[in-house]
């Protein structure tokens, strides 16, 4: 009978100090369930500045299971995991750290859980190890994100992740998308679950990608919102936008008419009164009197023809846009 394949997919960004232990774990797992599985160890250099590519490839030439891409300079998690989707051969791709805040020990726990039919399984950091000023954000973009894609997990940070490689081969991972792969999954028809996964501040070196991507990332919400709302339909988008738009201006173009309006009858009215004897004393005062009435008479007409022509074009204007 064949044995299922599968991809385990990990970034590595400056590991050199750790690299060897995390490879070694991920080979004691892989030997202790070959009974069921095949594996191959998928590690992507993103463009590490220190000797951990080197290490890589000596590892590699020791572990036949294990292939090395490189990337040639860091372009980020996002796009090494994509880089190791792209060739993974595996019908099951497994995505994890190599920092080893991720134990390798609980890709058991993950595989059983997927073979109960879920397409994808997120761990769950529970008991989270880095301090308040990473929780606190983490826990913010959380909710943010259940509310946003109704997927209901608690934690869209970790990478530790199995998933049907049917499925994710279908995404494409922008921007810090990796974050997003379970919303992405929900929106494709994916069944979603969760596990809990231990989690431990890293042993060694420096965590990569810390808050001085919090922008980038809040800017990836505004993508991921336009993805899941209008991907199927973009034109409604930009249509909501100029409903908007049109509904500003005709109550703009609407209200400036009868501005004009206010604007003469004021200052018709504000006209400087004179005094009877003065009135008496012209005798083209009454004259001039009935003279500015009719030019306010004709100002009136002109203005209720102007208010009348605009609201007509402006009732085709917005039965167009309908």
């Amino acid at each position: 009978m064949t044995r299922p394949l599968v991809s385990i997919v990990a970034p590595v960004y400056n590991e050199e100090a750790i690299i060897g232990e995390f490879v070694s774990r991920l080979q004691a797992v892989a030997d202790g369930l070959r009974d069921r599985y095949d594996f191959e160890i998928i590690l992507v250099d993103d463009g590490s500045a220190d000797a951990s590519l080197a290490r890589l490839k000596e590892l590699a030439r020791q572990e036949p299971r294990l292939r090395v891409l490189e990337l040639r300079r860091n372009y980020g998690q996002t796009a090494a995991l994509q880089a190791g989707f792209d060739a993974a051969r595996g019908e099951i791709l497994l995505s994890l750290d190599s920092d080893l805040q991720h134990f390798p020990e609980d890709i058991p726990q993950f595989l059983d859980t997927l073979e109960q039919g879920y397409e994808v399984v997120c761990g769950w950091r529970h008991r989270r190890a880095e301090g308040i000023v990473r929780r606190w954000p983490s826990r913010v973009a959380n909710v943010l994100l259940r509310a946003l894609s109704g997927v209901d997990i608690h934690d869209f940070g970790t990478t530790f992740r199995a998933y049907r490689a049917e499925l994710v081969k279908e995404l494409r991972l922008l921007g810090d998308f990796h974050r997003y792969i379970p919303a992405l999954a929900r929106q494709a028809g994916g069944r979603i679950t969760e596990i809990p996964i231990r989690n431990v501040v890293r042993p060694a070196g420096q965590s990569s990608y810390g808050l001085g991507r919090t922008v980038g990332v809040s800017l990836d919400l505004v993508l991921l919102y336009f993805l899941m709302r209008y991907m199927d339909r973009p034109l409604r988008a930009f249509g909501q936008l100029a409903l908007l738009a049109a509904t500003v201006g005709a109550t703009i173009l609407g209200a400036f008419p009868w501005s004009l309006i206010a604007y003469a009858v004021a200052a018709f009215v504000g006209q400087p009164k004179r005094g009877a004897a003065s009135a008496l004393s012209r005798s083209t005062s009454r004259e001039e009197s009935r003279e500015r009435v009719r030019n306010l008479d004709l100002r009136m007409q002109a203005i209720e023809t102007y208010v009348t022509s605009s609201n007509s074009q402006l009732a085709r204007e917005i039965e167009e846009l309908r």
